[in-house]
């Protein structure tokens, strides 16, 4: 599986175009309820306490503090409608709202000149981004879904909303 991860990470990289925009939806194309998806079941989602969460900023960056959800939620943010594209082979629009990642990478005062953003989630799943998909106007760390906080099963408390790339890169409990 890292194998075929490393070699699409590779093709997306080649083919990826960080000026050209994911399509966007009007609301009344949104699929409700929005489908789960993991590699466990959904009775096995971990519940995160988001009082107690803390996203904790690493690497090539100046400010190293953890990060409250209050202290994302103070940051300008965006919402969008994208469709959410599965590697199991079915799609579904959501409707997302948070703050773009750019603009936080350039809070936090991150180099830009790495290659990639990792991520380690509360799932113990594990992804990374590349820094032009990072820094992609639509990339957004997500913490509300369909106008209401992030539900358990799709990331709470935060997710990180990728459209242009397939739905694995697309972390959730961040």
């Amino acid at each position: 599986m890292s194998g075929i991860s490393r070699f699409n990470d590779k093709a997306q990289g080649w083919l990826f175009d960080p000026n050209r925009l994911a399509p966007t939806y009007p609301d009344s194309m949104i699929t409700r309820p929005f489908p789960f998806n993991a590699y466990y079941g959904e009775g096995d989602v971990r519940e995160v306490d988001g009082d107690a969460w803390r996203l904790e900023v690493t690497g090539l960056v100046a400010d190293r503090r953890n990060w409250t959800l209050a202290d994302l939620r103070a940051m300008p943010q965006q919402q969008q409608v994208t469709r959410h594209i599965c590697v199991e082979g079915w799609s579904a629009i959501g409707k997302w709202g948070g703050v773009p990642f750019a603009d936080f990478l350039r809070r936090v005062g991150a180099d830009t000149s790495a290659k990639f953003v990792g991520f380690k989630c509360a799932d113990d799943y594990y992804t990374s981004i590349d820094m032009a998909t990072a820094l992609h106007p639509q990339t957004l760390m997500a913490f509300r879904q369909d106008g209401d906080v992030l539900p358990a099963p799709n990331g709470f408390p935060l997710k990180i909303r990728v459209p242009t790339k397939l739905g694995f890169k697309n972390p959730k409990h961040v």
